[in-house]
């Protein structure tokens, strides 16, 4: 099973259009079983074109420019989370080219009213995959000491979302760096997850964020903040940066992470 998460900074990028371009020429080349996003804007002053969905929706403009690479061959789910930067609707999607059983979008931060940043919308959904039934989740999480919020809190929601026996698996933004905050990482690890990063088998530095970044200001090193959580041990065959210069070019401010699992 092949994934990807990325936070992408959607609309906040120089050169825009030609790294959702980009984006989407790599998952039809990479051919991804489910790709996660993160901060997937849209314009608040954008016209409808769904009850949900706006004319420049981020994603959107990933799948349009998927479907013209590979056909309507992917799925596409959005959910708004919060007000961002005082113009957008930033929210979280999935794309998948998988059958789709069950969409869960929810709140599990505290705060849950779209004016506040602090607000955590979650979007999951239940997948089929080689005659088995998996959660996925794509996660956009508040930092470790976010005043206010419990990390581990929130995190703990995703984790004991449905009281089944699946197997689930948590992409994306988890704004704890596993280099300079090991505590809070290990703490993460200590809600029942497992990090496919260290379970790979090959993989690289890891790190997909090199500089200071809205949310890190003033922490300019090297940070890993992105990753993709198991519930349960399963054997990962590779996981590696990307989006990062030397693996594809950088799209956003932070690096993506893809992941081949053995299920």
């Amino acid at each position: 099973m092949k994934l990807l998460t990325i936070n992408v900074h959607g609309w906040l990028e120089d050169r825009q259009e030609e790294k959702i371009a980009e984006l989407a020429r790599t998952i039809a080349e990479k051919d991804y079983d489910l790709v996660a996003l993160q901060e997937v804007n849209q314009t608040i002053t954008a016209p409808y074109i769904s009850r949900e969905l706006k004319a420049d929706n981020y994603g959107l403009k990933v799948l349009e420019h998927l479907e013209s690479l590979v056909g309507p061959r992917y799925s596409y789910f959005w959910s708004n989370s919060h007000i961002g930067y005082d113009r957008y609707d930033e929210g979280i999607a999935i794309l998948t080219k998988l059958p789709v059983y069950e969409v869960d979008a929810f709140y599990c931060s505290r705060h849950q009213k779209l004016d506040s940043i602090l607000s955590r919308k979650i979007l999951g959904v239940t997948l089929s995959y080689q005659g088995q039934l998996i959660d996925c989740y794509s996660c956009h999480i508040n930092l470790p000491d976010c005043p206010g919020e419990d990390q581990l809190e929130n995190i703990k929601r995703i984790v004991n979302r449905t009281d089944n026996h699946r197997l689930k698996l948590l992409l994306g933004d988890f704004n704890t760096d596993a280099f300079s905050d090991q505590p809070a990482y290990e703490a993460i690890k200590g809600l029942g997850l497992f990090d496919g990063y260290e379970l790979a088998e090959e993989k690289d530095s890891g790190i997909t964020v090199e500089k200071a970044i809205d949310g890190w200001s003033g922490h300019s090193q090297e940070k890993r903040l992105d990753y993709i959580f198991l519930n349960q041990k399963r054997r990962v065959l590779t996981s590696r940066v990307i989006f990062n210069g030397s693996n594809k070019l950088p799209i956003s401010d932070h690096f993506g992470v893809e992941m081949s699992l053995k299920l």
